[in-house]
């Protein structure tokens, strides 16, 4: 089958691509979608981000029915709506609108991904045990998420039914899940919020999922379409080899989660990288303020990369996030293409080994910055941290590692840097 993966952001159509790739699927994520039908010839999975998180609903929803028309055109026959672990985003909406062009009786979704401790009991979102509303990301600067109960979140949010699927239906026996599936249909089409817990969990979603024929679009996070990789049948395709950089590697982050915070201070404090930061006073001020930053901070990074240093192009946020009011959609946007304008500016000057983008607005801007068709994915750093080549641009070829900012522990820059330069390379 050929199938398509909608997201809302680029580091999440990575961490959820890379899952099919690892099972030999030919999968690409291209950042231009006019010309879908020529890339179903090559590619088993097509993955397109609509970059539309932090956008009005309408204008998410708009987006996502695009991006399944233009995967319908193309010829694919299923659809995996890639969600936020978190649950950020417009995901009704979205879903909504994919539905319209994919219909299905029930859409199952869980945003479960155990790897990074992201788990629904009795309809409720833990992160690491804590309620997600609870957690940064109820304090998210552009996408809080202040509910914790998924099947009142996600009932806000879409105009379709919304079924709780509990875990004791799940575990339980084949007749009775059956049944429960039965009376859902029967009453009408809608979307199975499911409990998850374990990757056991995420399995008998994805069996269920293919036996029972309901992937015409399913929707989770990367946890379930690990499961669904796992009983979808791919040709096996030889990987390319990995990364073995010879020249410093670039870090872009812009990402204001404490997990991204804290990776940056883990390696900048062991003197693994250095850290170029640019007030966000500065960049959102005014035009020549702008400028003048934009030039100070290129120039301070091309040193240290000159020098052989890994090098970090971030943000320097602000000591608290109490209180902190969210980000305008304008100024969001002006963060992330500064970030991803520095990035071109000083790999035309100095061509980085690797790429390491951490935040899915900054991942986006900063391969269209760099002139990127998009990236074929090749695997994974560690579960949620993907890596794969930019096709085409300025830096045709070049490994790259995507991030989603709240994924990870401390230490997972400094593991990502090691994959795209290993020491032996160092030296040679």
């Amino acid at each position: 089958m050929r199938l398509g993966i909608i997201a809302d952001d680029l580091t999440g159509a990575n961490d959820t691509g890379v899952q099919f790739a690892l099972r030999g699927a030919r999968t690409l994520v291209p950042l231009d979608w006019h010309d879908l039908k020529s890339l179903t010839r090559t590619a088993d999975v097509l993955v397109l981000n609509t970059n539309s998180r932090a956008v009005p609903a309408r204008v998410a929803a708009q987006r996502a029915r695009v991006a399944a028309e233009a995967l319908r055109r193309a010829g694919v026959e299923a659809v995996y709506k890639k969600i936020d672990s978190t649950f950020r985003g417009n995901i009704g909406p979205e879903l909504d609108a994919i539905l319209d062009v994919f219909p299905s009786p029930l859409a199952i979704l869980t945003p479960t991904f155990p790897p990074a401790g992201r788990v629904v009991r009795d309809g409720v979102l833990l992160v690491r045990g804590v309620p997600v509303h609870r957690t940064a990301t109820g304090r998210d600067p552009v996408t809080p998420v202040q509910e914790s109960h998924l099947p009142t979140l996600l009932g806000r949010q879409t105009r379709r039914p919304v079924y709780a699927l509990g875990l004791a239906v799940l575990r339980g026996t084949a007749t009775r899940l059956d049944r429960t599936l039965g009376d859902w249909r029967a009453a009408a089409p809608g979307i199975v919020l499911a409990d998850a817990v374990t990757p056991r969990d995420l399995d008998r979603l994805a069996r269920l999922i293919v036996r029972d024929g309901l992937f015409g679009v399913a929707a989770g996070s990367a946890g379930l379409a690990l499961a669904l990789s796992e009983v979808l049948p791919w040709p096996r395709r030889a990987r390319r080899t990995p990364p073995g950089a010879t020249a410093p590697v670039l870090l872009v982050v812009g990402s204001p989660n404490p997990t991204s915070l804290e990776q940056v201070a883990w390696i900048e404090d062991r003197g693994q990288a250095s850290v170029v930061r640019a007030p966000l006073g500065e960049v959102v001020a005014d035009e020549k303020r702008y400028r003048k930053e934009m030039a100070r901070v290129v120039k301070k990074a091309r040193a240290e990369m000159l020098a052989d240093r890994h090098t970090v192009l971030t943000l320097a946020q602000q000591a608290s996030a109490s209180g902190r009011r969210p980000l305008r959609p304008s100024a969001s946007k002006t963060l992330s293409e500064f970030l991803g304008q520095a990035a071109r500016l000083l790999a035309r000057e100095v061509r980085p080994g690797g790429l390491l983008l951490c935040g899915g607005d900054i991942a986006i801007a900063a391969c269209s910055a760099l002139g990127a068709n998009g990236v074929e994915l090749q695997g994974e750093v560690e579960p949620g941290v993907p890596w794969g080549r930019l096709v085409g641009g300025d830096c045709a070829d070049l490994p790259a590692v995507t991030k989603a900012g709240g994924f990870g522990d401390p230490e997972t820059f400094a593991r990502a840097l090691q994959f795209l330069r290993p020491r032996s390379a160092r030296s040679r």
